[in-house]
């Protein structure tokens, strides 16, 4: 009888110790196959993951045209010691980034949109042979920077570009985000060796030259000193006393009747004029062999 009570204690001790080893492999295998507090709540959430805002460093369009992502920055725009429209040097700051033209509309580009020539431009501004003596052509083929195009017409440009309804809104550049581009986070107006970066009256031999043919420059954009004159939005005014200090175009107090444009051309001799903060102007229908743009882009989504 007692050698039964003792076999019946045995198996009860076995069967409690299966018991606690059972409950503590369940344990165990819950605390390694069970999702993480934060991930059991995500999968509890029906709130989308959240979507990554940054765009793209570049994109090419339909026509070629390759544009690449500014920064938004602060510098200060304008001169101490340049020209009288260069003053007052000012702070302006561009709150989102955008995108503009690695390289100026080439001719190729022009045709494509605008289903016209360079001759066919030159010949827009008058019809009789001796004007055309004074209107030279200054070099035609397909990579070169279109020229002979006025500011109405750059305008008509960029809206047929918007006619693609692609994802982006094109326009020209503001004076202040051309010059903000111009100087790519530098704070001098122009490198020490121009010739490395621009073409203009001393290396072009005299005609437009194909775009991207010097080095870029910090934001890896090319010709923003030299080859063309390139259009920008703003009404151009004497001076930067009431200027926007956001980087938006310049568009009251219009009395001049004149449109900015920047950068000088192959044709320039003047050092003055081959400077990020120089300035130019013309009226917006005028047409002339080193006059040309290039084009800014905004992603619609932004």
């Amino acid at each position: 009888m007692s050698q039964l009570s003792s076999s019946m204690k045995r198996i009860q001790l076995i069967t409690a110790t299966l018991t606690v080893l059972a409950f503590l492999s369940l344990a165990i295998a819950q605390r390694f196959t069970s999702p993480a507090p934060s991930a059991r709540l995500a999968t509890r959430s029906n709130d989308p993951l959240p979507q990554s805002k940054s765009l793209p460093a570049k994109f090419t369009n339909q026509y070629r045209m390759e544009f690449v992502l500014i920064p938004e920055g602060k510098f200060t725009m304008g001169s101490t010691g340049g020209g009288d429209n260069e003053k007052p040097a000012h702070g302006v700051t561009i709150s989102q980034p955008f995108y503009i033209g690695r390289y100026e509309v080439t001719q190729w580009q022009w045709r494509a949109v605008m289903t016209t020539t360079i001759d066919e431009q030159r010949r827009k501004i008058k019809n009789d042979a001796r004007s055309l003596v004074a209107t030279p052509m200054a070099g035609e083929s397909d990579e070169r920077a279109t020229y002979y195009a006025s500011w109405q017409e750059a305008h008509t440009f960029v809206e047929r570009l918007n006619a693609l309804k692609d994802g982006h809104t094109y326009r020209l550049p503001s004076e202040a985000e051309w010059e903000y581009v111009c100087r790519a986070g530098a704070t001098e107006d122009r490198p020490a060796d121009l010739n490395l970066i621009a073409q203009y009256k001393n290396n072009s031999n005299n005609y437009v030259q194909p775009v991207g043919m010097r080095r870029p420059n910090g934001f890896q954009i090319y010709d923003m000193i030299g080859n063309v004159w390139e259009w920008c939005e703003d009404a151009f005014h004497l001076n930067y006393d009431g200027a926007p200090a956001d980087g938006s175009p310049w568009l009251t107090n219009d009395v001049l009747g004149q449109k900015v444009k920047r950068g000088g051309s192959f044709t320039t001799r003047n050092f003055d004029f081959l400077r990020c903060a120089a300035r130019s102007s013309e009226s917006a229908d005028a047409r002339d062999v080193e006059t040309g743009f290039r084009v800014v882009a905004i992603a619609r989504t932004q």
